[in-house]
Formats: C-alpha cells, sequence, structure tokens
C-alpha cells in the first residue's frame, strides 16, 4: 500500500476517474504481489457532490477521446516535436481541403476520418522515417498523391470478393463525389511501394 499525495487528507472524496486501477492496486497488495512500479495509481478525485453535479462530471467524462500514442512524450512511444509538427500541419491541411470528410469523432465511419485518428495512424505507420519525408508539405503531397492512386481504383476493387461488400454503394458515391479516398481503410499507410490502384 502507500498514502495518497496531495491535500485534503483525512477529508471524505469520491474517486471519479481511476476506480478500477485502484481497486486492481488494492487487491494486489492485500496479496503482496503489487509491484513497487505499480504501487502509485493515479486517480481523480472530488469532493462529494449532488446527484446532478455527479451526472453532469460524468457526462464530460465520457466525452473526452484518450490520450493517443502520437500525443504522448516520445520516451512513451510519442512523437518527437519535429515529428509531432509535420503530421498535424499535414494533417490539418488535409482537413481543410477536405472539410465534409473529417468528423470529430475518432470512431467515425468510413469514407471520413478524424485528424487525430489519422496523426495517430500516421506516426504509429513510421511514415515520415519509411518514406523519408521532412517537411508537411512533402507530406501532403504524398497524401494527396496516394489519395490520386486510390481514386484510381474501380468500385469493383473497393467492394472485395464475396456476397458481403467491404463499402456500400452510399459511401463509395460520397468518396467519389468528394474526391477523397483516404478514409477507406487504411491499409494505404503500411504499403511499401506506390499503393495500387486495383
Amino acid at each position: 500500500g502507500g498514502g495518497a499525495d496531495g491535500g485534503g487528507c483525512g477529508s471524505i472524496g469520491m474517486v471519479v476517474d481511476g476506480q478500477h486501477r485502484l481497486g486492481a492496486a488494492h487487491v494486489l497488495s492485500s496479496k503482496g504481489k503489487l509491484r513497487p512500479d505499480l504501487a502509485r495509481v493515479l486517480v481523480e478525485v472530488y469532493q462529494p457532490m449532488g446527484e446532478r453535479e455527479v451526472r453532469e462530471l460524468f457526462t464530460e467524462i465520457n466525452k473526452v477521446e484518450p490520450v493517443t500514442l502520437v500525443d504522448l512524450p516520445q520516451d512513451q512511444g510519442g512523437a518527437g516535436e519535429e515529428e509531432a509538427a509535420i503530421i498535424t500541419q499535414a494533417a490539418e491541411s488535409l482537413r481543410a481541403q477536405f472539410p465534409s470528410m473529417f468528423k470529430p469523432s475518432t470512431s467515425c465511419r468510413a469514407p471520413h476520418l478524424n485528424v487525430d485518428a489519422l496523426r495517430n495512424e500516421l506516426h504509429k505507420a513510421a511514415l515520415l522515417q519509411r518514406r523519408d519525408i521532412s517537411s508537411s508539405a512533402e507530406l501532403v503531397a504524398w497524401l494527396l498523391q496516394t489519395n490520386e492512386s486510390l481514386a484510381a481504383r474501380p468500385d469493383e476493387g473497393w467492394r472485395g470478393a464475396g456476397p458481403r461488400p467491404r463499402y456500400s454503394d452510399a459511401v463509395l458515391d460520397k468518396a467519389r463525389r468528394e474526391g477523397f479516398f483516404l478514409g477507406l481503410g487504411l491499409e494505404w499507410l503500411h504499403a511499401d511501394g506506390q499503393v495500387s490502384d486495383k
């Protein structure tokens, strides 16, 4: 076990976020199996509040998107300052060129993208290193070229084989109408050569 850091020792509070981590640490500690590196658990503690305030707080917490890998410190797998700047500028440039194809939710559906999810995927794919890209202008040019290659793919190539199409006619129609295909899966991020138009 261990004590809590911070003010208000001895006062009553409610753990609002981190209760599962705290509970797991308590169980491991009681069994003598809590590793030292897990002995400190980050939680949010609030003073007792009314039912309405609790509902509002949980609503606000549930609206928050998790921190993505790209935004973590570099020593924890995140992007370095220069990489983050290049990726962010390029993703924002793409969103400015195709505003109707970007949605606020990280779990948006094809053919849409979310700017933060795109930033994260660009980082995870190590695209700057693999493609020797050193500026946001180079990255935007590569993204637009890739988009053009994907646009040349016939609808049959997007639907895939089998009785259940990979993408519906409505999804493909919107991608064609808007001229934006990068939201139709992310396989293009991991292709080593030229992106196929087949």
